[in-house]
């Protein structure tokens, strides 16, 4: 079972990371003139991190390494080994172990060897916007088909979350539900391959459709109420006759 890890505990860690991503970007600008930002996604930038109860795993961030400039884009994988070996020098004098060449991402490790046990792990996916004007087109991330090919594939966001998000905050409770949801979620995930960010994203659709269901039937049990009362008004004109030939007929009007 996972529990949420407090803002002050991952806090100093998420910086560490970041200080590994900026000594990785000046290699990867002076060394192979590439440029890149980068941005912590999902859960994580929401502060959704979670930690297995008296696990083997601590908890993971998951950024996403957006390409500005590179003479690589036909070449993905020259230009995965590049961020290997920038990271692979960047993560020196940290507690972290060589980054490893994953299949969406590179993901680097903190490890416990001798309890078998992995402390934080963080995810870094390569991507490119189909639209940087329009994030909700999707976006090309670099895939390692561990078979030595390397290509970039096309991946969408969920549709609208943004928009969702927003309009689930406008209740007083929004922001329990989605955090409510995504351990729900992520406690009852059995894809080990499905990022955080994935169940973050699922978790705010699952949230928005439960309250536009809700209000769905609001407005329908308010439309039954107004048509109850109309309907009690009505009956103040007409009256059933008591004869048993007009028992079931028709309503006579009182006037």
């Amino acid at each position: 079972m996972y529990e949420y890890v407090s803002k002050r505990e991952f806090k100093p860690y998420r910086e560490e990371v970041e200080k590994i991503i900026r000594k990785a970007q000046h290699t990867m600008k002076k060394r192979y003139n590439t440029t890149f930002q980068y941005q912590l996604i999902g859960s994580a930038n929401q502060h959704l991190v979670t930690k297995i109860k008296n696990g083997n795993r601590g908890y993971d961030f998951d950024y996403n390494l957006i390409l500005q400039k590179s003479d690589l884009w036909n070449c993905p994988q020259k230009l995965k080994q590049q961020f290997m070996t920038a990271f692979s020098d960047a993560v020196k004098g940290t507690p972290y172990k060589a980054p490893e060449d994953s299949t969406s991402a590179i993901t680097m490790k903190v490890v416990d060897k001798k309890n078998s046990r992995i402390i934080r792990s963080c995810d870094l996916a390569i991507i490119y916007y189909l639209d940087e004007d329009d994030a909700d087109k999707g976006y090309m991330y670099l895939r390692n088909w561990k078979n030595g090919w390397y290509s970039f594939e096309k991946r969408r966001l969920s549709k609208n979350a943004d928009s969702k998000l927003e309009a689930i905050l406008e209740y007083e409770q929004g922001w329990n539900m989605i955090r409510e949801e995504y351990l729900k979620i992520k406690n009852n995930n059995k894809d080990k391959n499905k990022k955080s960010f994935i169940l973050y994203l699922e978790s705010i659709h699952n949230v928005y459709n439960h309250l536009s269901q809700y209000e769905e039937e609001k407005q329908e049990n308010q439309w039954f109420s107004n048509s109850y009362t109309q309907n009690l008004s009505l009956s103040n004109f007409f009256y059933y006759p008591s004869t048993d030939q007009n028992r079931g007929g028709s309503l006579k009007p009182l006037f």
